[in-house]
């Protein structure tokens, strides 16, 4: 190879790298709702070839199936993260003025039989070490923590309600052309990744499915829940049993724990409220109805598309959430995958080809 030619491809993969990179800085105001766009468009991609199979016309089966997502996807989701959102603003200055009338807030948890034994060995054995903390500070501490990240999120989601208008129409376009021209972007970019068909093959159909069964998985594993917490916390007589409800949907989607983060508190705080025989039957219902519905339908949605440890999600959903915000909890399971299938590829091409 001459030097000329060097140079020529010196100066090419420079251009390769630096245009990219505008790119990015032109699209990175949007590039959560791109991302967000294109996870939805994965997701129901199937039911648009259906659609558009009986239709026969691919611009009037992506403006159906737009359409649908717009009346069904995203208004229902917008109002919920702004219920939310504002439910968590009401009920703020309650938590910290309960947690204040306190002078100290080891009176009031050594009010409480269980939770006080509790305390009582975790401060001896902190005395031991020669530890000190302070249990009130460290829970106001983790108060201001959560609720400030959610409304931190809330208002960028609606504090400019021009921009929330914005996002929505850029997205349902996105959607639309990522339909009508999902399998024109495609056939591009497989032909430009530098890999044998079959290597493509494997990567691009594995990390699909993956995506689409622990996506899909999650979001009704976590809607399962959420209506069914609400109902066992409505029959208990739990205030405000939507909010709570809410928060264990959120919850649904942490891989270790889920949904019972929520609700097993939920019915410690009944059994001194309410009575054992309330706490015991809403336990009951909770550990055969709300938890066992997990072991239901991701096994029958996720099957054995992935194989990804828990505790691997765990601290990549808590990154994604401190990266990306509450997209992060989509976005952190598909890179895992992603970073998992190509790990596999390059097993079967390089440590154990057949």
């Amino acid at each position: 190879m001459g030097s000329g030619e060097q140079i020529g491809n010196i100066f090419f993969f420079g251009f390769l790298s630096f245009f990219p990179f505008l790119g990015y800085l032109l699209f990175e105001p949007f590039l959560k709702v791109l991302i967000l766009s294109i996870l939805i468009t994965i997701i129901f991609y199937p039911v648009y070839l259906k659609v558009e199979k009986k239709l026969k016309n691919k611009i009037l089966a992506s403006f159906l199936m737009t359409l649908l997502i717009f009346l069904f996807i995203i208004i229902p989701s917008i109002t919920l993260v702004a219920f939310f959102v504002n439910q968590i603003i009401t009920v703020y200055p309650l938590i910290i003025e309960n947690i204040s009338k306190y002078r100290d807030v080891e009176v009031l948890i050594k009010e409480l039989p269980v939770v006080s034994k509790i305390y009582t060995i975790l401060e001896n054995s902190l005395k031991s070490l020669n530890v000190n903390v302070d249990i009130g500070d460290a829970i106001r501490g983790i108060v201001n923590e959560i609720v400030s990240f959610v409304i931190q999120q809330g208002k960028g989601i609606f504090l400019d309600i021009t921009l929330l208008v914005v996002g929505i129409i850029i997205m349902l376009i996105t959607i639309f052309f990522l339909f009508k021209d999902g399998t024109h972007l495609y056939n591009r970019i497989y032909s430009i990744i530098p890999l044998p068909d079959k290597d493509k093959t494997f990567l691009i159909s594995k990390s699909y499915s993956a995506i689409q069964g622990v996506v899909l998985g999650s979001v009704l594993t976590a809607i399962a829940q959420g209506i069914l917490s609400f109902i066992g916390y409505f029959a208990i007589g739990l205030e405000m049993s939507y909010f709570w409800a809410f928060i264990t949907f959120i919850a649904a989607f942490i891989p270790v724990g889920g949904a019972s983060l929520i609700w097993v508190p939920i019915a410690v705080y009944t059994l001194f409220t309410k009575g054992f025989l309330t706490a015991f039957l809403f336990s009951i219902y909770g550990t055969l109805v709300i938890s066992t519905i997990d072991n239901i339908i991701k096994p029958v949605v996720i099957g054995d598309k992935t194989n990804i440890h828990p505790m691997v999600l765990v601290f990549a959903i808590l990154g994604g959430l401190n990266m990306f915000g509450f997209i992060g909890i989509f976005l952190a399971p598909i890179i895992v995958v992603m970073i998992d299938n190509m790990l596999l590829l390059f097993k079967k091409k390089y440590v154990s080809p057949s």
